[in-house]
């Protein structure tokens, strides 16, 4: 068994591999036990260790490396576990949590940390894992379990490697990299779903990863990435960022059309954190030859008409392909209205002007002419449109 220190030290590659692989299942099982009393033992406030304590890394470093380990050997007992049976593939290696009801609900709140995580088959002997640590807020990793030169199922390519070479562009598989509570945006990434995928028109396996950050808050940060793997490394094919609203996700593969629920960005007001709106599609279509994005769309195309024509004026750029002169002129009045009396210092080229919250988007009528209101804090905006070449062309806005 390893001692306490080889437990929280940094190891070599190699005599990393050469320790833990010599480890029996309770062997394994007991090391990752004592990892998980290092993060729960209480310190000099009673609590355990915050995630962006600077010990956390070693610890959960070491103990992905132990449950990789543990993963393949499951595996190689276990090569045709059933889709159930991989999900709890870390029933044996981690005890749960131990939770107490909340004084708020009938749900379980937990003050301790521990190990969550699952494996799926994308191909013959060949496996994605995904584990994740954490008490409130958890940071998470996904490996490649797959069959090595020797023959055995090993760990032979985690996300963290790649992460940390990609750390200093702070692109987004650095974003791997965190283990802290706070990251680029919001918090480390967590593995949500893991989806296989067709094979490359090379035959190489490919597959999904759907993560997220965990923090605070109705709007969730997540990040989409594709993954082909040639045999020995996996390769991105597509990494990108996209948010939700909690409980409004929604994530469908049908055929070779991937389409994701989405929030959208607005670029001339503010949504609130807890509402859906502006709800948009993500669109991607994954044939063997490529993976091919076609963007992002909202469900109320106006609504992102309407941003596009406000945030151009607030920006002093030229509008008139968008909306009419008397149109653009009566919103110009209104922005020097409600920002005269915000910031009556500001300067006539300045810009940075927020209509304020949305709060409602109401069609009343579509077609090849249509209206709809805009509701933004104190305002409301009933525009009318035609369609020019498939295009918005504002031809009139009524401002209450």
């Amino acid at each position: 068994m390893l001692t306490a220190g080889l437990s929280v030290l940094p190891l070599q590659a190699v005599e990393a591999e050469q320790t833990v692989t010599t480890l029996s299942l309770k062997d394994l099982r007991a090391e990752h036990q004592y990892l998980l009393d290092e993060l729960n033992g209480k310190h000099t406030d009673g609590k355990v260790l915050e995630l962006d304590d600077e010990r956390v890394p070693g610890l959960v470093r070491k103990g992905w490396e132990l449950a990789g380990v543990w993963a393949a050997s499951y595996l190689e007992a276990h090569p045709t576990a059933s889709r159930r049976e991989l999900l709890r593939i870390f029933e044996d290696f981690a005890m749960r949590p131990r939770g107490v009801k909340s004084q708020y609900g009938d749900f379980l709140v937990y003050s301790e940390y521990s190990l969550a995580g699952s494996a799926i088959r994308i191909g013959p002997s060949l496996y994605v894992v995904e584990a994740s640590y954490g008490v409130d807020f958890r940071t998470g990793t996904f490996m490649v379990v797959a069959r090595s030169h020797r023959g055995h199922l090993e760990a032979l390519w985690n996300i963290k490697d790649l992460a940390e070479k990609h750390y200093v562009q702070q692109d987004e598989i650095g974003r791997w990299m965190h283990l802290v509570r706070r990251a680029y945006y919001n918090g480390p990434l967590t593995v949500a779903k893991v989806v296989p995928l067709s094979r490359a028109a090379n035959n190489h396996v490919r597959f999904l990863v759907d993560a997220y950050q965990g923090a605070d808050g109705g709007t969730i940060l997540a990040q989409l990435s594709i993954w082909e793997w040639d045999g020995a490394k996996a390769h991105p094919l597509l990494v990108e960022l996209y948010q939700y609203a909690a409980d409004f996700g929604g994530f469908r593969l049908d055929g070779r059309t991937l389409q994701i629920s989405t929030k959208e960005q607005l670029e001339s007001m503010i949504s609130c954190g807890m509402c859906p709106e502006p709800r948009g599609v993500w669109i991607l279509r994954i044939t063997p030859a490529e993976v091919a994005n076609l963007g992002h769309r909202f469900l109320q195309p106006e609504l992102q008409w309407a941003d596009e024509l406000l945030s151009m004026i607030d920006n002093g750029e030229d509008a008139t392909h968008l909306a009419d002169g008397k149109v653009i002129d009566a919103l110009k009045a209104r922005i020097r209205e409600r920002d005269g009396a915000r910031n009556p210092v500001r300067q006539p080229d300045e810009t940075g002007f927020s209509w304020g919250m949305l709060d409602e988007c109401r069609v009343l009528s579509r077609g090849q002419r249509g209206m709809f209101v805009l509701v933004v804090d104190e305002s409301r905006l009933q525009f009318t449109y035609e369609l020019r070449e498939g295009r918005s062309y504002f031809t009139g806005v009524e401002i209450r």
